[in-house]
């Protein structure tokens, strides 16, 4: 599986701040298999257009604030009998993991929307 973007291109082209360059190579290896699994595998691993770069940038930041530590904002917290909220972003119902891969799913669309890697019938 080729990475679809290195470090260079997150800091230059994608102007990206939040992951550091220790955690990159992981978290954009991850962001790849799922952009190429969201456009059918097809993107040519040897000729990679922008626009799939760009989503893996956008999705390998939303996997790195997902997995950071302490990532968890509390809601609501009472003192007598300790009583503590988080923020969830998900709906009544809907697993961790759906409610992580529709934010994925959020970041990579306005860059491959117009590029037909998205669309899901017949050719």
């Amino acid at each position: 599986m080729v990475e679809y973007a290195d470090y260079k291109f997150y800091q230059e082209q994608f102007h990206g701040s939040t992951i550091p360059e220790a955690a990159f190579s992981s978290t954009i290896l991850r962001a790849s298999i799922y952009v190429k699994y969201i456009t059918f595998g097809r993107i040519d691993d040897t000729e990679i257009p922008e626009e799939a770069r760009l989503a893996a940038c956008a999705v390998a930041e939303v996997m790195y604030k997902a997995d950071a530590v302490g990532q968890q904002e509390k809601k609501s917290e009472t003192v007598g009998n300790v009583s503590v909220s988080y923020v969830t972003e998900q709906q009544d119902g809907q697993t961790r993991e759906a409610a992580a891969a529709k934010k994925q799913y959020a970041a990579a669309y306005p860059y491959l929307i117009h590029t037909g890697l998205l669309y899901r019938g017949c050719r």
